[in-house]
């Protein structure tokens, strides 16, 4: 008697929800960020390895074909721009909108004026002392005055006057400047983030001001616009 066993091929087919998803990136003003990478978590269906990815065209719109319908996307990186992941559930039509990186042209130290108290209790000799952090890849990087952070300070200690009023009542302390340096290296749209009194953010903005132009910042090694900040103390010495 001889037995002969079937078996039949089972076949499973899988189907994968996939979307095209469109859409626009701004920055946190409403204007279009044109030629931004953006790409998805999951892999593209037509190149294996790879991640499914595009660039916005000149109009800030991009179009993902095959995007995953639960989709965490990424855009960058920027140097100007926050590195923040967008989760999408579904949606075929997304915003996005990216918030700005503001750099500190002194690293986060601030340039020190330091100058005799004229007054009982602590001045008359004026030095600036600035200590830079660690330096970018040259391709990347905030903006930054010319001659780097010596040529700064020694601008500053040159040009800043300590405020009789603070000198009268012992003033001391931090003004932090915010201002906007743009691709073709200069200053604009000044405001004080952490101010100290009228006259010393007066005196901290003006000479700010003087600094008629700056190295832009590089992404990508091609000069940005970009957001930054300059921090002044004002610090007082029994000698």
């Amino acid at each position: 008697m001889v037995c002969f066993t079937r078996v039949w091929a089972q076949h499973k087919t899988i189907t994968i929800d996939t979307i095209n998803m469109r859409g626009y990136i701004f920055d946190t003003d409403g204007n279009h960020l044109n030629y931004m990478h953006i790409q998805s978590a999951n892999p593209d269906p037509a190149h294996p390895g790879k991640k499914l990815a595009t660039n916005t065209n000149e109009r800030g719109f991009f179009e993902l074909k095959g995007a995953a319908f639960n989709d965490t996307l990424v855009v960058g990186p920027d140097i100007r721009y926050e590195n923040t992941p967008v989760y999408n559930a579904g949606s075929r039509f997304v915003t996005i909108t990216l918030k700005p990186v503001v750099a500190d042209v002194n690293q986060s130290l601030p340039v020190v004026v330091a100058q005799m108290r004229k007054y009982p209790k602590k001045p008359n000799a004026v030095t600036v002392t600035v200590t830079s952090g660690k330096e970018s890849v040259a391709e990347n990087m905030p903006a930054k005055y010319p001659g780097g952070s010596a040529a700064l300070a020694a601008f500053i200690a040159q040009n800043l006057k300590y405020p009789q009023s603070a000198l009268k009542a012992n003033l001391e302390g931090t003004v932090k400047v915010g201002f906007t340096i743009t691709k073709e290296g200069y200053a604009r749209n000044f405001k004080i983030i952490n101010g100290l009194s009228d006259d010393c953010d007066d005196e901290a903005m003006r000479v700010i001001k003087k600094i008629s132009e700056w190295e832009p910042a590089l992404a990508d090694g091609q000069p940005v616009t970009m957001q930054h900040t300059l921090s002044i103390q004002f610090k007082l010495t029994d000698k």
